[in-house]
């Protein structure tokens, strides 16, 4: 049997429905905020820009014919940073051991004077050259794959620009700004013997964020305020929708086509017959008083 419901029947529901949905919607507010907040790890962002050109041409014709090469090959620079040429040494650099420099180079010192026994002026060292000292530090991760990192990292640009964006995102901010920055220092070392491209530049740095990006709570709670309110609805229509009762007495004699013969009522239950029989024999001879319409309260009318 098809339903059919106009919008007077939808404002009835929502009508019934109002402090349902108004609960629920509270209800699901509150299980989407702390859900998120309990069982979705957060999530950093931290992104770091370059700048990727080939030497200029003298000509401006011939600067912008190679501005717009340099836009259009973009698309090729974002497809290099997410191959294992890219993200293998990047992966292998941030959990290798690393030398870290603790006294720079120092160039030997010469000095000169005068030799009276050859009579010409002669070079001297007057400080001995002094090597660069470096010391082995741990690596700074230990559980970074070249899997992981395909699914941190995406590469953005603006349209018309030659600044490209490499983006991370980690649950760590610390880490998501030093893979971003490990990338650009790796991407600007092999572009050169990839694609004969030298003149690479690092725009900005990543910095670590601690705001997280992911999840959103204030959305996720907006979420579910919205289906909470969505439910009670959609409870309230379908009891609505399978309601058979008959709600109307002008249903029976217009779309059934029967007759009205009347109302029956709901009257108050007598508890015993014989009381019932003595009730009325006392009314007949005036020693009980009729019971008026308040001693018997009736109901809602009956639904045939």
């Amino acid at each position: 049997m098809n339903e059919q419901i106009d919008l007077s029947q939808l404002w009835n529901v929502f009508k019934r429905s109002f402090i349902a949905m108004i609960l629920l919607g509270i209800l699901g507010m509150g299980v989407a905020y702390f859900g998120a907040k309990a069982f979705i790890a957060p999530k950093y962002a931290a992104s770091t820009s370059m700048l990727v050109n080939r030497k200029q041409d003298d000509n401006p014709n011939m600067q912008l014919n190679a501005q717009q090469a340099d836009i259009q090959i973009i698309n090729t620079y974002k497809d290099i940073i997410t191959r294992p040429v890219i993200l293998r040494e990047v992966a292998d650099d941030l959990t290798s051991p690393r030398r870290v420099l603790v006294k720079k180079a120092k160039k030997a010192v010469y000095g000169t004077r005068y030799n009276a026994t050859t009579g010409v002026q002669e070079r001297y060292v007057m400080t001995e050259e002094q090597p660069a000292k470096y010391k082995l530090s741990p690596a700074k991760y230990s559980n970074i794959s070249e899997n992981d990192l395909d699914k941190m990292v995406t590469v953005t640009n603006a349209q018309n620009s030659q600044v490209f964006t490499v983006n991370i995102r980690d649950t760590n901010p610390v880490r998501a700004r030093d893979i971003a920055n490990e990338i650009a220092k790796v991407f600007k070392a092999k572009i050169a013997s990839i694609m004969s491209v030298s003149n690479v530049s690092i725009v900005s740095k990543a910095t670590a964020d601690p705001v997280a990006v992911t999840p959103n709570l204030k959305v996720s709670a907006l979420i579910g305020l919205i289906l909470g309110m969505l439910v009670a609805f959609i409870i309230g229509l379908i009891r609505e929708l399978t309601d058979k009762t008959i709600k109307s007495i002008d249903f029976i004699t217009d779309d059934l086509g029967l007759v009205n013969l009347g109302l029956v009522n709901y009257v108050q239950k007598m508890k015993d017959l014989d009381e019932a029989i003595a009730q009325s024999k006392g009314v007949a001879d005036g020693s009980v008083k009729e019971p008026d319409s308040m001693e018997f309260p009736q109901r809602s009318r009956r639904r045939i």
